[in-house]
């Protein structure tokens, strides 16, 4: 209980703010379901696998979609050798890998990969912040993910990946 004469005004300020809220909320699902590529994921795991099938698919609003605005990244070989951390740097990076990505994979069409994580883990460090580690096989390179998942307004959003590759013995 709030003392003084502060408790209805308070009162008013909640209710004001939750219908504010409330309204943006409506404006927000709205524009939401319009954008087919920003879906709100309800969990860390489906957040996962919308970022897996849209990297497999290279689908760039979707991939982009899966990343918080301030996502860093330590990407696994060079060119990107130093942590990319600024949109610009992040739209530069992925791009360059997409167009890699399908000029190799010899196909002309969506999914030009197939990721399937093994011994993943999902760890759920607190309510808002989630640790994604997983391997990938590729012959004898074992590539090795560990991305950083946080609970934005607008769903799970990856905020940090750093990859790393390795050859097996």
């Amino acid at each position: 209980m709030v003392c003084g004469g502060l408790g209805m005004d308070r009162k008013k300020y909640l209710l004001v703010g939750l219908l504010v809220l409330i309204a943006a909320g409506t404006e927000s699902a709205t524009a939401q379901e319009k954008s087919v590529s920003n879906p709100k994921a309800a969990s860390v795991e489906e957040a996962l696998s919308a970022f897996l099938t849209a990297f497999d698919n290279l689908d760039w609003p979707a991939f982009r979609a899966s990343f918080s605005e301030t996502a860093t990244i330590f990407h696994p070989a060079p060119p990107n050798i130093r942590r990319i951390d600024s949109p610009e740097q992040f739209e530069k990076a992925w791009l360059a890998v997409f167009e890699r990505i399908k000029r190799t994979s010899g196909r002309t069409s969506p999914p030009y990969m197939s990721l399937k994580p093994l011994d993943l883990r999902v760890e759920k460090l607190s309510e808002e912040v989630a640790l994604v580690t997983f391997h990938l096989v590729d012959g004898r390179l074992v590539n090795r993910r560990t991305l950083v998942f946080k609970h934005e307004m607008n769903g799970w959003k990856i905020v940090h990946i750093h990859a790393s590759n390795i050859a097996a013995p």
